[in-house]
């Protein structure tokens, strides 16, 4: 084959290649402006941004040390008499942890609430001369931002139940260097007989 021959055939081969070439630019443009087209601006799909810090549900907190008072916001501090040496030993031998308030009988007012872990006791010290019973939160899974009831916040996230103790005759009376010893039980079998209440009884 002759010199000429062999740069005929090369340039129709160079020619052909470069023609392919465009004619595949033609085609993909042609297809990304149509699907561009097809799809509105408002359906194009973007990446997803987490909508904000929601609360999450069993979320883990560490869990309070004994005799720390987690609703002093809604009942006051506690109101001590350290010369009274009257004292209520709280014995918890639920497996669910407890907020126990001490109420005063005659005007209501919870002169204690003090958390008490599961399987451990409390010593009340300093509690004044009156007459009180008790009312306890008990659960698991402690958390400080858990709302509770219509507007508190604080409480157990899972196991959750509230008790009092239910009648007059459960009464205690403290007078001077006096002390009660109580076991709280969720069923029948504690020292004193009490009955189931809801989160706004529990707060009033």
């Amino acid at each position: 084959m002759s010199r000429q021959a062999k740069i005929i055939i090369f340039s129709l081969i160079l020619v052909f290649s470069i023609y392919q070439k465009q004619i595949k630019e033609n085609i993909d443009s042609n297809v990304k402006e149509r699907i561009k087209q097809s799809v509105p601006k408002n359906k194009i799909r973007k990446p997803l941004i987490p909508l904000g810090n929601f609360e999450q549900k069993n979320k883990r907190f560490p869990t309070p040390k004994n005799g720390f008072s987690p609703y002093n916001k809604y009942f006051g501090k506690g109101i001590y008499d350290n010369n009274s040496g009257n004292e209520f030993v709280i014995k918890n031998s639920n497996q669910t942890d407890a907020v126990v308030l001490l109420v005063n009988a005659y005007n209501g007012r919870k002169v204690r609430n003090e958390f008490v872990r599961k399987g451990s006791n409390f010593k009340m010290t300093g509690v004044p001369d009156g007459t009180y019973y008790l009312e306890w939160f008990s659960g698991t899974n402690w958390s400080p931002e858990l709302k509770v009831g219509s507007r508190f916040k604080g409480g157990f996230q899972t196991n959750a139940s509230f008790t009092k103790t239910k009648d007059r005759s459960d009464w205690m009376s403290v007078d001077g260097y006096r002390q009660w010893t109580l076991t709280l039980y969720t069923v029948a079998g504690g020292d004193v007989e009490s009955k189931k209440i809801n989160a706004d009884e529990f707060f009033n």
